[in-house]
């Protein structure tokens, strides 16, 4: 018993008797970084149809609000920020055959209103002036980011359009279709 007692003695006598070596404060300092490089700037056209439902016909001046909600999605990935410009044309009138000569609902007045709810995003409303079936008419601008916004994605949905059928407009009973066509550019609305 004396020898183990002695044994813990000594084990307690050197762990008391250990050094502990502190190291002096020291402080250094490295950097870290990374590198983006530029990427597109492109748009989806999602669910683009800007439909008017069925309506029955009148000889009163019709105004008929969109009974979808079309949408188009911007993306800015190019890192710049210099803005961007969406604009859309109308093909034709609104006509019974698509690119041909069917019955056209004359004078009928589409206009194409955007909403996006980036502040960054200047939402506009335009009405189209049809074009021909070989030549779409002008394009009106529906949404734009200012040089120094724009960046990421903005999707601006088209849910507040309108067409407006003169009631003295020949209407028949049958379906009656336009193209559209969307365009971005990369600069942007003054």
């Amino acid at each position: 018993m004396k020898k183990f007692v002695l044994g813990l003695m000594i084990s307690a006598g050197l762990l008391g008797a250990t050094t502990v070596v502190a190291n002096a404060d020291t402080t250094g300092s490295s950097t870290g970084d990374v590198t983006f490089t530029g990427g597109t700037l492109s748009m989806s056209v999602d669910d683009t149809n800007l439909a008017f439902g069925s309506n029955t016909i009148s000889s009163s001046d019709a105004t008929l609000a969109t009974s979808s909600t079309p949408t188009v999605t911007v993306s800015d990935l190019r890192g710049t920020s210099a803005g961007w410009t969406l604009t859309v044309a109308q093909g034709q009138q609104f006509n019974t055959v698509l690119n041909g000569t069917g019955s056209a609902l004359t004078n009928a007045a589409l206009t194409v209103a955007g909403t996006e709810s980036d502040s960054a995003v200047t939402n506009g409303s335009t009405t189209l002036t049809p074009g021909t079936t070989s030549t779409p008419g002008a394009a009106g601008t529906v949404a734009s980011a200012k040089n120094g916004t724009g960046n990421g994605a903005s999707t601006v949905t088209f849910s507040d359009s309108k067409l407006a059928v003169p009631g003295k407009t020949t209407k028949l009973a049958k379906g009656y279709t336009t193209t559209l066509t969307w365009n971005l550019s990369a600069t942007p609305e003054n």
